[in-house]
């Protein structure tokens, strides 16, 4: 299992070789630029509203609550930084889509030596498209209410309430591990269904890509350039599965 999870951590490092390559070049200028504007957005909203919302907030609370004041600062701002993160990464994320869908087929097709088919016409395509999007979505928003809801229990049990900023790591990495696998499985035609039994026989590799995507996101810089990475890494990494598994 630690083999598999370095080996999923390995396939995100390897994604970072193929950004320079020519006829790869082209579909990351634009995500770095896509990843400058918001993260700069982000920055700027956080900072101008957070903290006056915040003081407002808790200024109209009850003398005798007066002792939750730092409590509810790290309840609300752990909740800001989730909520924010969630909200730029999905955004950045569905605007780039085009190009990182045409950046997976363009690594798969120099892996391979032939661009992945799903073996459908268009129209079913993207009706079966939309409806992985939606089982996704369906997946992925219960499962971070469940953690929101324990997280926040957490906060108030003594010496528990440093898991929940673990929690919450450990969901990001799932979540990224899944929407990067999302782009070479979809150009192959492999709905979310399949893929979420492709999930369970990877975990562990599916699992240290995921790791190693999230601690990218936290480095300044490489935090510009992870999206095109992972979508090159998650293509290395279910291309060499396919492989090995045929």
């Amino acid at each position: 299992m630690l083999e598999e999870f370095s080996h999923g951590a390995r396939c995100l490092f390897q994604g970072f070789s193929w950004l320079t390559r020519p006829g790869v070049r082209r579909y990351v200028v634009l995500p770095l630029l896509i990843n400058l504007l918001l993260f700069a957005a982000a920055i700027a909203l956080g900072t101008h509203y957070f903290g006056a919302w915040l003081h407002h907030w808790i200024s109209g609370l009850p003398h005798w609550l007066a002792w939750l004041t730092a409590v509810l600062w790290v309840v609300f701002a752990l909740a800001a930084v989730v909520v924010l993160f969630y909200a730029f990464a999905l955004l950045a994320n569905v605007i780039a889509a085009p190009l990182d869908i045409f950046l997976a087929m363009q690594i798969e097709a120099r892996l391979t030596g032939r661009r992945p088919e799903t073996g459908r016409s268009l129209a079913m395509d993207i009706v079966v498209g939309l409806r992985s999007q939606l089982q996704r979505l369906l997946y992925l928003a219960w499962r971070m209410l469940l953690i929101a809801v324990v997280g926040l229990v957490l906060l108030f049990v003594p010496l528990f309430g440093a898991l929940t900023p673990l929690l919450w790591f450990v969901f990001t990495a799932w979540t990224l591990a899944i929407v990067y696998s999302d782009f070479p499985l979809s150009n192959r035609g492999v709905t979310f269904v399949e893929q979420r039994r492709l999930f369970r026989q990877k975990h562990a590799r599916l699992f240290g890509f995921g790791v190693a995507t999230a601690l990218c996101t936290m480095v300044p810089v490489v935090n510009f350039i992870i999206m095109p990475a992972a979508v090159a890494g998650a293509t290395l990494m279910w291309t060499e599965s396919r492989a090995s598994s045929s």
